[in-house]
């Protein structure tokens, strides 16, 4: 019997040119609005975060990045991230802008 792979997000991090970078507890904490996190209309951002693999090799890892505006969902992209193998070091990973 072998153990089920397991995949770990240590942290998530927004990345704008007009403002410092922007660490993400994980499991995100909402501010009084009940947001993790707001950007201005228009910025540019990419995002990067890191993950650690466990137990066994992880076939086919995806991500979803969702985008609301005003409560409503106005970007919804979905990724395919590749094949992992479990190692003590986190892979990282860095969006697209």
């Amino acid at each position: 019997e072998t153990a089920e792979p397991e995949v770990k997000v240590v942290d998530l991090t927004i990345l704008s040119p007009d403002r410092p970078d922007l660490v993400l507890p994980i499991p995100f904490v909402a501010d009084e609005k009940g947001y993790a996190f707001a950007l201005k209309d228009g910025s540019t951002y990419s995002f990067r975060f890191s993950f650690i693999v466990s137990n066994n090799i992880v076939s086919g890892l995806k991500y979803t990045n969702t985008v609301w505006k005003t409560g409503v969902r106005v970007e919804n992209q979905k990724m395919m991230l590749g094949t992992f193998s479990p190692q003590p070091e986190p892979y990282i990973y860095v969006g697209e802008e």
